[in-house]
């Protein structure tokens, strides 16, 4: 399987949340945080899982700055 990520801005105040929640799925995608000050991060997760994890990140309101969905 191929592995895929998606950089983000997200609330900071919504970080922990989300990190439990992808957690909560059994280990989902892994959470990367790249600017703790500017609440940037980056998930990683199998392609297969895609389509959840954009729909758990709409849920969150974030703003997507670069992907690689291969």
């Amino acid at each position: 399987m191929n592995s895929s990520w998606i950089q983000f801005h997200i609330e900071p105040s919504k970080l922990a949340l989300l990190k439990f929640i992808l957690e909560g799925y059994d280990h989902l995608a892994i959470l990367t945080i790249l600017e703790p000050k500017e609440a940037k991060a980056q998930i990683y997760f199998y392609y297969t899982e895609k389509d959840l994890i954009k729909e758990i990140l709409q849920d969150f309101s974030v703003q997507i700055l670069q992907e690689c969905l291969d």
